[in-house]
């Protein structure tokens, strides 16, 4: 664990997923290899994506590849109302696929399975033997997963569950300003390596998140989903709304 803590230390971990239900052009295993190969020829330490991503994506680099993949409740990809890696299934699915670690879901909203959360990390320690980060939206649900056993913890949702701060809509552009707050926070409570995620949208707010106290940053559509780097740049070459 600590090897892969080291890897990516200060870095830029690239998410290189587009989910092809919202991004026919870009939602394809071997386009998002392609994808991250580009990115990590420009420097980034590592990889994150989508369950389907992950076999291609490790014949492709040679840096740690992280695994996650999203349910939705009742297959309901329109409400946003899904969970990141949410039972053990996925988590061998992924491990199966190659992945190096994962991301699971560390909010306090239901899960899909009869576990707690403590209970989940410790069972994939045991049974496993991975690398963990749990995705949360609150520097509460952040300390209870670092204190539960999730080697980082990763501020992915934060803004996006109803009972976190200024709650948003998934996909808003343009982007809102990154949760630096929740960072310094995380920190300030004891979590010792916090992957930074969420709105993150340049190199200056990567630096600012860094400086807040994150271990490693993750950006991922302004760098991998070109129909809303261009819808951007758009909105804001003649002010768009």
């Amino acid at each position: 664990m600590e090897q892969m803590l080291e890897k990516l230390k200060g870095g830029l971990i690239v998410s290189c997923y587009a989910g092809y239900d919202f991004n026919k052009e870009m939602g394809m295993p071997q386009t998002m290899a392609c994808m991250a190969q580009s990115c990590i020829a420009g420097g980034a330490k590592a990889i994150r994506t989508n369950w389907e991503n992950v076999a291609a994506i490790k014949k492709a680099v040679e840096v740690p590849v992280i695994g996650i993949k999203k349910v939705y409740r009742s297959g309901d990809m329109v409400t946003g109302d899904f969970r990141i890696t949410p039972t053990l299934k996925e988590v061998e699915e992924l491990l199966e696929a190659g992945a190096d670690g994962i991301a699971i879901d560390g909010t306090i909203r239901e899960r899909y399975d009869d576990q707690t959360l403590e209970a989940f990390i410790h069972t994939i320690k045991k049974e496993f033997s991975t690398f963990i980060i749990a995705d949360i939206s609150t520097v509460e649900e952040g300390v209870a997963a670092w204190n539960y056993g999730a080697d980082m913890v990763g501020t992915t949702l934060s803004g996006y569950t109803p009972y976190s701060k200024n709650p948003l809509p998934f996909g808003q552009l343009p982007s809102p300003e990154p949760d630096y707050e929740i960072i310094h926070d995380l920190r300030a409570a004891g979590v010792k390596h916090i992957v930074a995620e969420g709105r993150i949208t340049n190199g200056v707010k990567m630096r600012k998140a860094l400086e807040a106290g994150a271990h490693s940053v993750v950006i991922g559509t302004s760098i991998t989903e070109p129909r809303k780097i261009v819808k951007t740049i758009l909105m804001d070459a003649f002010d768009i709304v």
